[in-house]
């Protein structure tokens, strides 16, 4: 099934178009693009998306409850971030050590991944949530587009993350840039 919508709702506005695929592993994506800051990212069905009244992010997923007792926990955003640096490797060593402050930050895992014809730097990382206290993880993908830096930040809770590790992985992989 492919269900394809596209508008905005004021001249000058961005447009997002929406695809609706069925895709393997339990889980169906809405594939979303912003035309705008030229970005495509699944989401799962169910799931909230769009851009904060803030502007705070570029695009943010939140998971949605699924009784009453569920307290979702399952975040992710994408940020794009003009910078005069247009090096990965540079501008990823920047970004780390803006975020290594993080009170608990600890790097799981990092590394390079060929996403859609696109290097990234990927890294899973560990911190306290500032307000709540939970042990938190972070799977984030960055890349370095001519100086326009891509930030996708998929979160949980750490309990969590190792049975929502392959809906990320899902999310990662449909990311074009």
């Amino acid at each position: 099934m492919k269900i394809i919508l596209q508008g905005s709702s004021k001249v000058g506005e961005p447009t997002i178009t929406l695809f609706i695929c069925t895709a393997s592993f339990g889980h169906e994506l809405a594939l979303v693009r912003d035309t705008v800051n030229n970005f495509e990212v699944g989401v799962p069905v169910g799931w909230r998306y769009g851009v904060p009244v803030d502007k705070s992010v570029s695009f943010i997923a939140l998971r949605q409850k699924e009784s009453g007792t569920d307290v979702p926990r399952e975040t992710y955003n994408i940020n794009i971030v003009h910078r005069a640096e247009t090096d990965l490797d540079n501008t990823y060593r920047q970004f780390i050590e803006n975020i290594e402050s993080a009170e608990g930050f600890k790097i799981i895992e990092e590394g390079d991944t060929l996403i859609n014809d696109r290097s990234y730097k990927y890294l899973i990382e560990t911190h306290k949530n500032s307000i709540s206290k939970e042990d938190m993880n972070n799977y984030v993908l960055f890349t370095n587009n001519k100086g326009k830096l891509l930030i996708l930040t998929m979160v949980t809770i750490s309990p969590n993350f190792q049975s929502y590790k392959p809906l990320f992985d899902k999310i990662a992989s449909t990311l074009r840039y």
